[in-house]
């Protein structure tokens, strides 16, 4: 018999019972596996396929022992070059594999993997697999998660639990939020921590609700007891290579950023450094060539016991340059300051390549440790650049919200420069404190903040390579934090804090954003440097940069748009607000008004009453320029006079946010203001559409717009209940 089919039967563990179920029957004479692009329909890269012939055999020793021809037709790019490299195999005996089908027996799920050595077979029998050595764990899924997970910088690094070490003790702590491995895109070492988890009291809001979705909380909630554990973790879904990463103790772990506990916690970074080189990324491959790496995938994975203390060194300083590359983006929990204006991109490029070299060194000591000969080292390699395109695995659990992270680009002079704006946009609003050591934004970089989990804090050498020695700094303190700037400029710049956080877009005022951006940028690295880097980010024009591009170009993209700056601007931009999020309050509309929109629109009717008393006595050119300045202001009186129209009403239909408004997220509170928000009023609006019928009932702001509706969602919904503190509300059993 003759079939061919899409080819991805031949690996992934849902077809493990076919795959039996067809060896138990028959004997596979040939086999022409074509992988992607045989067709040119659809997404042929994707469409991946084998063609074969079975034969019916009932004895069992026989089938077993029947020895298949296979040509590997994969890396043939469309269906031409597959039937000439198929032509020439069968002349020249190239591409063409002869195997014994019991063979396929050694790697656990008897995937269908005929191309590798006896060597390398031989590695799935003669070592322990993960499973053995270590517990690959699935994480819990939400269910919801817009309601129960947020990007950290919506509710601030005040608002999180770093340090809970147990879900014992989750269940005394009063804090709602809590680190949260959510898995993410491509990342190798350390990374993706983005996200946090209302994991209060244990979890009672979000094991209600999984209660009320699925009778048993336990059914998407996994293996508790490991929480907030040290582990590695990787990433469910990548289309890229797998990425392991180290999991350091405090975090809740996701279904798609499951993790990994060895027995022996001394294991854990040399195992991170194993799953991490290319020998892993070509096995799992053989296991799993999907985009989805599942906990059973990685059980079957086999692992050398004992991996030297030479890589353990290695993953360690890896480790520690991916945590540096934390420090200088301001979307981490860590972060320190942009890199340096100018030495950044130097040091950018200097990392990059110490990385390399590195995991190059890690690839090489893996290869030796596993006995890996240069023949099947070669042929690892060019199988892995071959760059086949994974399968997408139909069975795969769909994970909620997953977003695939693209890999880090190249460091630009625009982007470092609008990196630069944007940390002085933070200084200004409060949110950045240079020279205050261990806060957000410090500008301090100190040897113990890498002293992560179970790491070390590097020696002076190292900590030298990582941060750039200490002739680049201004200072250094009795602590040995490496201060950017020196201690007049951090309290200048301290000085410049608007702590309220609120700017606005509005030339001459005190507290006009443009004109505190260069006073901040000049302050940090003088007045040439700060034209250059309005210049290279900002095209020269601030001012017109601040309305409108830096929002839609760069800050949403950064945040997820979850922004952590507000802008609040009339219908044409010609006056507006820039609100830190953090800092909004009860009070924040009214300050608006009472001391910026009445005070704006008195002065632009007094300058109209003036320019109209300049008329008096003048013509001609002079009048009509007099006229035509009257006619300018008086326009711009109308847009601000809606601008705060509308603000009034938003106001009186009840925006007053609460303190616990800020559990509820960016997007609902901005919600409201939709109105506005002209550069980004539909993605607000669509949330407020939302909150209107009534999809967000658990959060606090529809308990301020639609109390009765509320109440009565809470009636049936215990987890909606407990949400606004009210448990006695809900009236099942």
């Amino acid at each position: 018999m003759g079939m061919l089919t899409m080819h991805s039967f031949m690996f992934i563990s849902s077809y493990e019972d076919l795959r039996r179920d067809v060896r138990n029957q028959a004997a596979i004479e040939a086999m022409a596996h074509c992988g992607p692009g045989l067709f040119e329909v659809g997404n042929p890269g994707t469409l991946q396929t084998t063609a074969f012939a079975l034969r019916k055999e009932p004895e069992a020793k026989a089938r077993e022992n029947q020895v298949g021809t296979y040509f590997r037709l994969v890396y043939a790019p469309n269906s031409y070059e597959k039937q000439m490299a198929f032509e020439q195999a069968l002349r020249e005996k190239n591409l063409t594999y002869h195997l014994v089908q019991y063979v396929f027996n050694a790697i656990p799920g008897a995937p269908w993997v005929y191309w590798i050595s006896n060597e390398l077979r031989d590695l799935f029998t003669t070592l322990p697999l993960l499973g053995e050595v270590a517990k690959p764990r699935q994480g819990l899924a939400t269910s919801d998660n817009f309601r129960f997970l947020r990007c950290w910088w919506e509710v601030g690094r005040s608002e999180i639990l770093f340090d809970c070490r147990s879900h014992e003790e989750s269940q005394q702590r009063r804090e709602r939020w809590y680190p949260y491995m959510k898995g993410g895109g491509y990342r190798k070492w350390y990374g993706n921590q983005e996200h946090v988890i209302n994991w209060r009291q244990d979890g009672v809001e979000l094991k209600a609700w999984a209660a009320h979705k699925y009778v048993s909380w336990s059914r998407t909630i996994k293996n508790v007891a490991f929480y907030f554990k040290e582990g590695v973790t990787y990433s469910y879904l990548t289309s890229a290579s797998f990425s392991a990463r180290y999991l350091p103790p405090g975090f809740v772990f996701d279904v798609a950023g499951s993790s990994i506990f060895p027995s022996n916690s001394k294991q854990t970074l040399k195992l991170v450094s194993i799953l991490n080189s290319q020998w892993a990324q070509y096995a799992l491959k053989l296991i799993n060539p999907t985009v989805n790496f599942q906990v059973g995938d990685l059980k079957r994975l086999p692992i050398y016991p004992d991996p030297s203390r030479y890589l353990k060194g290695l993953v360690v300083r890896a480790v520690l340059h991916q945590y540096a590359g934390e420090l200088v983006r301001e979307t981490t929990f860590s972060f320190v300051t942009p890199l340096s204006w100018s030495a950044g991109i130097n040091h950018f490029t200097a990392t990059r390549v110490q990385l390399a070299t590195l995991e190059a060194q890690t690839n090489g000591e893996v290869y030796h440790l596993y006995g890996i000969s240069d023949e099947d080292r070669a042929a690892i390699e060019a199988e892995l650049a071959g760059g086949t395109v994974a399968d997408e695995d139909e069975d795969a659990v769909p994970i909620e919200d997953e977003e695939e992270a693209e890999p880090e680009p190249p460091m630009t002079v625009e982007e470092l420069a609008v990196r630069w704006i944007s940390y002085a946009i933070g200084v200004v609003l409060g949110r950045f404190q240079p020279g205050v050591p261990g806060a957000l934004g410090s500008a301090v970089y100190r040897r113990e903040d890498f002293a992560v989990g179970s790491l070390s804090a590097p020696d002076k050498a190292e900590f030298d390579q990582l941060v750039g020695p200490v002739e680049r700094f201004a200072t250094v303190d009795d602590e040995g934090g490496r201060h950017l700037f020196p201690a007049e400029v951090e309290v200048a710049l301290q000085n410049l804090a608007l702590p309220d956080g609120i700017a606005v877009l509005d030339k001459g005022h005190a507290r006009d954003l443009p004109a505190l951006v260069e006073k901040a940028l000049a302050l940090m690295w003088g007045a040439e440097a700060a034209q250059e880097i309005i210049g290279k980010g900002a095209a020269g024009d601030l001012r017109r940069f601040l309305e409108h591009d830096f929002f839609t170009k760069w800050h949403l993209k950064w945040y997820r748009q979850r922004p952590v700056y507000w802008p609040l601007q009339s219908a044409r931009r010609s006056y507006g607000f820039v609100l830190f999020h953090e800092r909004v309050d009860r009070a924040t509309l009214y300050v608006l008004q009472r001391d910026y929109l009445d005070h704006k629109l008195n002065g632009l009717q007094l300058r109209i009453g003036d320019l109209q008393a300049q008329l008096e006595g003048k013509e001609g050119r002079a009048r009509k320029q007099v006229e035509r300045e009257i006619d300018q202001t008086a326009q711009l009186l109308d847009e601000i006079a809606e601008f705060a129209t509308t603000m009034e009403r938003i106001v009186r239909a009840g925006y007053e946010p609460e303190p616990n408004w800020i559990d509820d997220g960016v997007i609902l509170r901005m919600a409201p203001l939709w109105e506005l928000v002209p550069i980004w009023k539909r993605e607000p609006k669509k949330y407020w559409e939302r909150l209107q019928r009534g999809d967000y009932d658990w959060s606090h702001i529809a308990m301020r717009y639609w109390p009765k509706r509320v109440r009565e969602a809470c009636r049936v919904n215990k987890s909606f209940a407990i949400a606004h503190g009210h448990e006695g509300w809900y009236e099942g059993d």
